[in-house]
């Protein structure tokens, strides 16, 4: 693949290997450069074995064998010394560009001639499937010049890297922090950790090497080390710094960053907010060049007293992060500079998009509009990643409900509910809401709650049914209340009609305004597809509670006026809800057998019209199941009345098995019923033991009372024995002699 033309080449590119997995892929990214211009590939190899030097001997212009000392630095100087090209370019052999025309474009111009260096994009995955990713800015392009060369044991950096800086969109794919588990990102971390401690002890007060510890300890989750390392960093710099120290502003102020970000993660908050106080108060970062620095501290302290519910706070530092957007917005190049690349992603969606998330809620309810609507409308609300926010989206909403509506706030939620698949989270968003609000009693929430959402357009149940209670809420006056009931009744029209199936799920406050309002409920209902109906029952009566199913009973009583089988089936799947409530939270004998019978009877009912009388009494096998199991519920009720144990068990033996919705609700009656059957055994066996002793004393009293010869007295006795023990002969005899003796 080298180049044969024999002339000097343009660019030179660099690449340390090792025989990583994408190393194919690397260098076959390498032909759009040396398909356009005069460049070489110069490969060191630090350790590929041999069907791997194989593959890279295929791709090189030159190899350079590197025994590797753990010093990244090291290797990259020894490729670059072997390089002869006018510009240099180095990667690594995870990473493989994506079609890099403007960088190739940037060479066959001639425009390279007016620059000395050039970053482009490095798209980090985070994980296998490239879903989630972050962008660096990699400064990895430079005109050589004898002066430059690579500084660092690990995170080697070129130094200098002057400029004027070119900046490119063209971007390399990067899988090298795309880990299979937790273990392996925190096995490549701790590899690193240990070379970077060496470097903050030889070269103490260097913000560059604390910035890159404290970057490792952060991406395995050990802030509270990273707190440290930044503190006693941040000490040692200031301890060392003299007029002649060459601070470098931007490194300086990454380490204020992790410090912040650090402590946010661990829920310090206070001490986060005093951290961003000294950032910002540090005079290398308040120089012009440092405003990106500054926009990160204002994001940070942002987020964090959003997490305190300082909104007032939130609202000014969130301000002015998005002041700095306006004034920098997407110029990677003075982005770059003011934060050393470490936060270049500052307007980008890792750090942008959860600002937002966390603190528009501030932001609306200090009533600032027009940055909300900035803020929101920033933001690409169709990314699915967004769907995940549930809680963002509820503190957006409850700011909207603590302050007097404003139309944006609808714009907002319209635009979060119409989001593909999104309706069905923001309707548990909504309804999260207004059950807190009720909890709290907060009625002026609840109402501006209400206005919030009636004014959403939007087929969804809740959406409508809301409207009913907000347009019952505006009826004030007599004229408006004519307006307002026509709107309702059309409302609830329209209820019917598109949610049949939610019907049974709608709560008690929207059917109380039809009943104030005395509208008639039953001709729409009779309206309703009947096989809707029943599944939306089937589906209601399962998760109904008790209350819910009373309410119900209450609510279709008052609405019948004519026989319909909606009416009769509601009637057997209501009494099926108390059969799957009972089952779940269990119930007295008395309460299941109230349930079944109720049950029995709405299906018998239910099919009366259908079966001839004497089909109630032969119980023959072809019926439906539900009436096969309440003819044999009904035959059960008749035993238990007459205390037949053997006829009732018999009965529901004949009734399990049959119908799977209620097998399990008829096993656990037949719990019921076995444990009351024994307790009544174990109770007339009790009493008869305690028959048996008084009998026997009593028998001794009238023994006793007939040695007295008081006769009359031992009768008595006796006779009340023998009312207790009919069947005692030995009673029967002692009265005859008592008799006698008489």
């Amino acid at each position: 693949m080298g180049d044969k033309s024999g002339k000097k080449p343009l660019l030179s590119i660099s690449i340390l290997i090792s025989g990583r997995e994408e190393m194919k892929k690397c260098l076959e990214s390498l032909h759009y450069f040396k398909d356009a211009f005069p460049c070489e590939v110069v490969l060191v190899d630090t350790g590929c074995n041999a069907e791997q030097r194989a593959l890279a001997e295929r791709y090189a212009d030159k190899i350079i064998d590197f025994e590797w000392c753990d010093d990244f630095s090291a290797a990259r100087n020894a490729g670059m010394k072997a390089t002869e090209g006018e510009w240099f370019l180095y990667l690594d052999d995870d990473e493989w560009f994506d079609n890099p025309k403007e960088i190739v474009a940037f060479f066959l111009s001639g425009e390279y001639k007016n620059y000395n260096s050039g970053t482009y994009v490095i798209r980090n995955y985070r994980d296998m499937e490239g879903i989630m990713h972050n962008d660096s800015y990699g400064s990895r392009l430079v005109k050589r010049r004898p002066d430059i060369r690579f500084v660092g044991r690990i995170h080697e950096y070129l130094d200098p890297f002057p400029g004027p800086r070119k900046v490119f969109s063209d971007f390399a794919h990067h899988y090298g922090y795309a880990y299979q588990d937790e273990a392996s990102a925190k096995r490549h971390s701790e590899r690193n950790i240990e070379p970077l401690l060496k470097l903050v002890r030889e070269e103490p007060g260097k913000n560059r090497w604390v910035l890159q510890l404290a970057q490792e300890y952060s991406s395995i989750n050990e802030h509270e080390k990273a707190v440290d390392v930044c503190i006693k960093g941040l000490a040692e710099h200031k301890k060392r710094l003299t007029p002649s120290t060459v601070i470098e502003p931007p490194y300086l102020g990454a380490v204020y960053a992790y410090l912040i970000t650090s402590l946010d993660s661990l829920g310090r908050y206070e001490e986060g907010i005093e951290w961003v106080e000294k950032a910002m108060a540090e005079p290398p970062l308040r120089l012009d060049v440092m405003k990106p620095t500054m926009a990160f501290y204002c994001v940070a302290g942002a987020r964090i007293y959003a997490q305190m519910k300082e909104y007032k706070k939130c609202h000014e530092y969130f301000s002015r992060y998005m002041a700095y957007r306006r004034e920098f917005g997407d110029n990677r190049d003075v982005i770059e500079l003011g934060s050393s690349g470490i936060i270049s992603e500052l307007f980008g969606e890792s750090i942008f998009y959860g600002a937002v998330l966390l603190c528009l809620e501030s932001v609306i309810r200090m009533e600032d509009t027009a940055l909300a609507e900035e803020a929101f409308y920033s933001m690409d609300w169709s990314d699915k990643r967004l769907l995940e926010q549930g809680k963002s989206e509820q503190r957006m909403l409850d700011g909207c409900c603590n302050v007097p509506y404003h139309p944006l706030w609808t714009r907002i939620m319209q635009t979060l509910v119409s989001r593909e698949g999104a309706a069905k989270e923001m309707y548990t968003v909504f309804l999260t809401t207004e059950m807190g609000y009720k909890q709290e009693g907060d009625i002026g929430k609840i109402s501006r709650l209400r206005h919030l959402v009636s004014e959403i357009t939007y087929d969804h149940h809740y959406i409508l049914y809301t409207k009913i209670l907000w347009e019952n809420q505006k009826i004030k006056g007599i004229d408006e209340c004519a307006a307002s009931e026509e709107k309702i009744r059309e409302l609830f029209a329209e209820l019917f009609e598109k949610y049949p199936d939610k019907l049974p799920g709608i709560r008690k406050e929207v059917w109380d305004v039809a009943e104030y309002l005395n509208i008639s409920m039953e001709d729409k209902l009779l309206k309703v597809d009947y096989r809707t109906w029943k599944d939306a029952l089937e589906e209601w009566c399962r998760e109904a509670s008790i209350e819910g199913l009373q309410q119900w009973e209450k609510r279709i009583k008052s609405w019948k006026t004519a026989e319909d089988i909606r009416y009769g089936i509601f009637n057997i799947k209501c009494a099926e809800g108390y059969l799957f409530h009972y089952q779940k939270e269990g119930q007295g004998i008395v309460q299941w057998e109230d349930a079944l019978g109720k049950y029995a009877d709405s299906v018998l009912n239910f099919y009366r019209p259908l079966y001839r009388e004497s089909v109630y009494e032969e119980v023959p096998e072809n019926l439906p199941e539900e009436m096969w199991i309440a003819l044999h519920l009904k035959n059960l009720r008749e035993c238990r009345q007459k205390n037949d144990d053997k006829g009732a068990l018999l009965a529901l033996r004949r009734c399990i098995g049959v119908s799977l919705v209620l097998e399990k609700a008829l096993e656990a009656y037949a719990e019921v019923l076995k444990k009351e059957i024994q307790k009544r055994d174990r109770e007339a066996e009790k009493a008869r033991q305690e028959l048996k002793v008084l009998v026997t004393s009593l028998k001794a009293a009238a023994r006793m009372q007939i040695e007295r010869e008081e006769y009359r007295t031992a009768k008595e006795i006796l006779l009340q024995i023998q009312s207790c023990v009919p069947e005692d002969e030995e009673v029967q005899e002692m009265i005859r002699q008592t008799e006698t003796l008489m």
